[in-house]
């Protein structure tokens, strides 16, 4: 019951990510911070999930972190917080 929860919650937020706040990003530190942001909740849905799921959720969690670090190190420097951050959970 838990894990259903968490999915739900962690759906909506990606669908909002997806939808609204990374497509309407203007400048480089927001792209990053949804990037990670998106990359961070798959990274929980791994956490909790098993098997053909927790490999779909790794590999998105991948995918997000690395186009967020290409955005990074184009836009931010190395001591902004954000790129930091990034840095730290990629």
């Amino acid at each position: 019951k838990v894990e259903g929860e968490l999915q739900k919650i962690c759906d909506t937020i990606l669908g909002l990510l997806d939808s609204n706040l990374i497509v309407k990003a203007s400048s480089g530190e927001s792209k990053v911070f949804y990037q990670k942001m998106k990359a961070d909740y798959y990274r929980y849905i791994a956490e909790f999930t098993k098997d053909e799921k927790k490999t779909n959720a790794a590999n998105s969690a991948e995918a997000a972190y690395a186009d967020a670090a290409s955005v990074a190190e184009k836009d931010l420097a190395v001591t902004h917080p954000i790129r930091l951050g990034l840095a730290l959970n990629y």
